[in-house]
């Protein structure tokens, strides 16, 4: 690959990743306030884990579908643009605490998954393709760089307003200006790299089945996902120990996450370039401490358990998507982004059920740990039987 081809390469990664990063600084700008808003409306945490849960699910579900229809189709685009689009939903939460309360709330924030779900094997697979020459674990850490900049940005912007306005209308209204933003870049960024994009889609399918080792990863992830109690409800009990008069706190921990994900995942795509799969031990073994910590109801737990969850999904996050990658064929690899994904999303759904209910029931951090250190091991033997079947294809 010529000097002036990997150029071209960085610069459409770059671009795609600053359309993530102003979808972050809206989608997950809302994210670090609506599980305290979904309390404020009057959601219990078995309903907030189960919202988030399932709207996770409906993303990865999503996913496959958007994956088989990129597969088929070769429509990247359109699905990225529908998926973006679709994020519009998150300016109109507003709405639910004039009518319709947190069912209102909840069929919004569904809908936002749902376009998620669309646009990501799309997005990643273009990724894939322009990444195979300057190492995919370095482009996909990029791309998570940037995206969690957003990530961060977002959470403190609407912090900073709720802290100055005291009111949830105005804090997720203002998520308007940045949305308008998103969708302008967007057009931009397609018209900018389009052209360079079509010439890196390989033409010639190869075939065959999804490989063992995809099938081992797949299931050693989905085991760490469910050991892995969720971030949301790490925001709720954070809602919980600070209370109603720090609210301001609860996204700042959230842009807390995001800004230690941020640099460990552009570490750990690079070092996956190096040593492959078995930087996923790492995460998988950290994750053990989130449970435990975030079921301890005080201040300092939460916060710790915050820290090790970002330290966890950024470990973790670039190197799923460029082991998806390097574990199967061109011509499938949107569709097994989907399948993938929805897995994870069954993992998800799990984890927010089997956590949300340790919290309403009290029953503390010792069973938060057994159970993830159960999962966990699970988890760690999985990636061990895939990695042996990857260094064999």
């Amino acid at each position: 690959m010529s000097a002036s081809e990997k150029r071209e390469a960085y610069k459409a990664i770059l671009m795609l990743g600053l359309v993530s990063l102003l979808g972050d600084i809206v989608y997950e700008g809302a994210r670090g306030v609506i599980p305290e808003y979904l309390k404020f409306l009057g959601a219990s945490a078995l309903i907030v884990g189960a919202i988030i849960g399932l709207g996770e699910l409906i993303s990865y579900v999503s996913r496959l579908a958007g994956g088989v229809i990129a597969d088929k189709t070769g429509g990247y685009w359109p699905l990225i643009f529908l998926g973006y689009g679709l994020i519009a939903a998150l300016p109109l939460l507003p709405t639910a605490s004039l009518a319709g309360g947190w069912v209102l709330a909840a069929a919004l924030i569904l809908l936002e998954r749902l376009g998620k779900g669309l646009r990501t094997p799309a997005r990643d697979t273009i990724i894939s393709f322009i990444s195979r020459h300057i190492g995919r674990g370095k482009a996909f850490g990029l791309h998570e760089l940037l995206d969690q900049i957003g990530a961060v940005s977002g959470p403190l912007a609407l912090a900073a307003i709720l802290a100055f306005t005291g009111d949830y209308t105005p804090t997720l209204a203002a998520l308007a200006i940045p949305y308008i933003a998103l969708m302008a870049t967007l057009y931009l960024v397609y018209r900018s790299i389009r052209g360079y994009v079509e010439r890196q889609t390989p033409q010639k399918k190869r075939g065959g089945a999804v490989p063992e080792a995809a099938t081992a990863y797949i299931t050693a992830v989905v085991l760490n996902t469910i050991a892995l109690l969720p971030a949301p409800l790490i925001l709720y009990q954070a809602a919980v120990v600070f209370g109603p008069q720090l609210a301001w706190i609860v996204p700042v921990l959230y842009a807390a996450i995001q800004l230690i994900d941020a640099p460990t995942a552009l570490a750990a795509g690079l070092v996956y370039d190096k040593i492959g799969l078995k930087i996923l031990y790492i995460p998988f073994l950290l994750t053990v401490a989130v449970a435990p910590l975030t079921l301890i109801p005080a201040p300092w737990a939460v916060a710790a358990a915050a820290a090790f969850y970002g330290l966890v999904l950024g470990s973790r996050e670039a190197v799923y998507r460029a082991a998806v990658a390097d574990l199967t064929s061109p011509d499938k690899r949107a569709t097994v982004y989907g399948v993938f994904n929805t897995a994870v999303g069954v993992g998800v759904l799990v984890a927010g059920i089997l956590y949300g209910y340790m919290m309403d029931t009290h029953m503390g951090p010792a069973a938060g740990l057994a159970a993830s250190l159960l999962l966990s091991a699970g988890a760690v033997a999985l990636l061990y039987v895939a990695e042996k079947k990857a260094r064999a294809q």
